[in-house]
């Protein structure tokens, strides 16, 4: 790649495509924490030795005040793989978004939301949607001991908390995870999300992060198999009213990264820039049945660079143009899957691109984030 100003050049054997730059940033997940209250088992830090932490203050608004010189910047959603409302000052980083005129989504997992202070603290914040993590309810493993009654309480806590200081309800909505251990469980539930407030519903498959976790995949099923599973789904969801996003159960050769084509960036706590919630951190994860490093990837630091020159990155650049067009290695379509060494990290490919998103279950639409 030879960048000049206003452009990022990548070669293709013997074509050259000149990429103009841009400024079309829309998304920012921003993970305040990598820190959680809970111990799932899912977690994809679970294993991981990287150190958890809280995002700086003051690289909180470093980050608000550049993200300012992205005219196209719709959304700023509190996420990532820890719980943001532990930071201390999760509310006021969400008042600071909404003050920049920016739309604000929050990704909880709800239990911090009994303290009723808090609860006022973010009715009075201003998030447009607030999303209740439902995914490890009625998975049989210790470690998340809240059950699906708790949180509908905290979502009744939120909204009696709007009332009382005046502000709108937000449009609040479950994210669930779906195992083989659960699915019934989640059929039923429908009913009781429709009583709490719920207006809709996403729903993803699990990425196993250990050996112990891979006979609670649903997937990958035969098209017959699937098309009973979303139907069954989308009839429960629907009768009561809630609009529900189903993610894929059998393998398709189509592929489109989300993260990519909504034009997001993801700023980890400590203000790395990632392309996406999977390759924020390392960790393991098993990619049907295939155990899987999944090595941490970003394209810059805002404790040492611009978020501009972070994004104008010719490498960055680069890997968002072949994103969404799908120009990269597939690894599930290869018959040399077995017998390769590339899919056992996310490293590189064989195509020579790093990171690799060769074998990623995102862009298969098995897999899918709030």
């Amino acid at each position: 790649m030879n960048p000049s100003s206003n452009e990022t050049r990548l070669c293709f054997d013997d074509s050259v495509v000149s990429v103009p730059r841009d400024r079309r940033l829309r998304r920012i997940v921003v993970e305040l924490s990598s820190r959680c209250n809970l111990d799932c088992p899912m977690c994809f830090l679970k294993s991981s030795p990287e150190t958890r932490g809280d995002m700086e203050w003051e690289l909180a608004e470093n980050l608000f005040a550049q993200a300012e010189g992205f005219p196209h910047l719709e959304w700023v959603h509190f996420s990532g793989v820890g719980e943001p409302l532990v930071h201390p000052k999760s509310t006021e980083a969400i008042s600071l978004a909404r003050r920049k005129g920016w739309k604000v989504r929050l990704t909880t997992n709800g239990t911090l939301l009994a303290d009723g202070a808090l609860a006022r603290a973010l009715a009075r914040s201003g998030a447009a949607v607030v999303d209740f993590s439902l995914e490890a309810e009625a998975v049989n493993f210790p470690g998340r001991e809240s059950a699906a009654g708790s949180i509908f309480d905290a979502m009744r806590t939120l909204k009696g908390a709007c009332v009382d200081e005046g502000r709108p309800v937000p449009e609040i909505r479950a994210a669930i995870v779906l195992t083989a251990s659960n699915l019934e469980k989640v059929l039923e539930l429908p009913k009781f999300l429709g009583a709490a407030g719920v207006r809709g519903v996403t729903l993803s498959n699990l990425v196993p992060t250990s050996e112990a976790m891979r006979p609670l995949v649903l997937y990958p099923v035969s098209l017959e198999e699937e098309a009973r599973l979303q139907q069954a789904l989308f009839l429960a969801f629907q009768k009561e009213g809630l609009n529900v996003s189903l993610p894929r159960f059998a393998l398709s050769s189509e592929r489109h990264c989300a993260f990519a084509r909504s034009e997001t960036a993801v700023v980890r706590w400590d203000g790395r820039i990632s392309p996406c919630l999977r390759l924020a951190h390392g960790y393991d994860e098993w990619v049907l049945g295939r155990r899987k490093r999944v090595c941490a990837h970003s394209f810059g630091s805002l404790a040492s660079e611009g978020l501009d020159a972070i994004w104008d990155d010719p490498a960055y650049a680069g890997f968002r143009w072949r994103l969404r067009r799908a120009l990269y290695a597939s690894c599930l379509d290869c018959n040399l899957l077995p017998v390769c060494e590339y899919p056992k990290t996310t490293e590189s490919d064989c195509w020579g691109d790093s990171p690799a998103c060769s074998d990623c279950l995102w862009d298969r639409n098995l897999i899918r984030c709030p």
